[in-house]
């Protein structure tokens, strides 16, 4: 039986837009912290925080985990906070620079190693259906 996530993010300060309720499927264990350090092949080093509450909100847990839009479509790690969404910044950024999202999806690179060893290599693509042609 597969599992699945309710998500949503209230339109604020931190993601104008909001995000509307979301059943998202969990594919694997959910990793939980405080923040993610993202190091981009270019070298470039970034902060992930989960983002919670009514401006200016505070920081809360990120929960990642391996989801897919659809059987058939690739996996992908998705990085989400709480109400407000994430916050994706640089180093030493000032708190009003941070960029906010509903949420992030990580490429297989981006991944650190402490998050990986919860949720392991990405699942496999439900085969699609068989087709009987008469």
């Amino acid at each position: 039986m597969q599992q699945y996530l309710e998500y949503e993010v209230r339109p604020g300060s931190n993601v104008p837009q909001g995000l509307p309720r979301q059943r998202l499927a969990v594919l694997s264990p959910i990793w939980r912290g405080p923040a993610l350090t993202l190091t981009y092949p270019q070298g470039e080093v970034r902060t992930l925080v989960g983002w919670s509450g009514d401006a200016p909100g505070v920081p809360c847990d990120l929960q990642v985990f391996w989801t897919r839009h659809t059987p058939a479509a690739p996996a992908v790690a998705l990085a989400i906070g709480g109400d407000a969404g994430v916050r994706h910044s640089g180093p030493d950024a000032a708190a009003d620079t941070a960029q906010g999202l509903p949420f992030m999806a990580l490429a297989d690179s981006l991944i650190p190693a402490e998050v990986l060893n919860v949720i392991g290599p990405p699942p496999e693509s439900a085969p699609p259906p068989l087709r009987l042609l008469i």
